[in-house]
């Protein structure tokens, strides 16, 4: 026997579809890296023990800056990069074709301290060597001191990655001094 209310009257379920998800598949805009670098990069980015699937990647990469189009001066990456958040810098070197990186969380910004530079905290950023024709796997590398992840230095430097574990620098023509180190503990 059906329940009649004089205040509420007789409802139906509502079924809600969702829209399908998009499927569609990003094509990272940087004449470097690829889509499975991209999948890579974003889940290391979310600390995933597995690898997104390059349809689920859940980030836009968007080039803001390429070295061959804008140049290679620390001044056209300030210009171009800072007070961006979630900066992901890729690197090939020319000589060995390796593909180097790093990822910041925070934002870049020339120092104004005195001694021209100082530390950004932050226990999310990290430095990479992406596989490629000569590196079989990828090499992930976490900021050990979170203190001392980010340097912001004068105008004449570009993206430092901890203590001078990778960076770029303006002192000569191009940034070919750019340097990674890889500290064993």
């Amino acid at each position: 026997m059906p329940i009649n209310s004089l205040i509420l009257p007789p409802r139906k379920k509502a079924t809600v579809k969702l829209p399908p998800r998009k499927t569609s598949i990003i094509t990272p805009s940087s004449l470097i890296i690829t889509l499975q670098h991209v999948a890579e990069i974003s889940s290391w980015i979310d600390r995933r023990s597995t690898i997104y699937d390059t349809t689920e990647i859940p980030y836009e990469f968007k080039l803001l800056l390429r070295g061959s189009r804008d140049g290679f001066s620390s001044e056209v990456f300030h210009r171009l990069c800072d007070n961006i958040p979630g900066t992901v810098v890729v690197i090939k070197i020319n000589s060995t074709n390796e593909i180097l990186g790093g990822y910041n969380p925070l934002i870049w910004q020339i120092s104004n301290h005195k001694n021209g530079y100082e530390y950004a905290t932050t226990a999310d950023s990290f430095i990479f060597s992406l596989k490629n024709e000569n590196l079989n796997q990828s090499i992930l590398s976490r900021v050990k001191d979170a203190l001392k992840a980010i340097c912001y230095g004068t105008i004449s430097y570009g993206p430092w990655f901890s203590n001078n574990d990778l960076g770029m620098t303006t002192s000569i023509k191009t940034w070919n001094c750019s340097k990674c180190i890889m500290k064993i503990q």
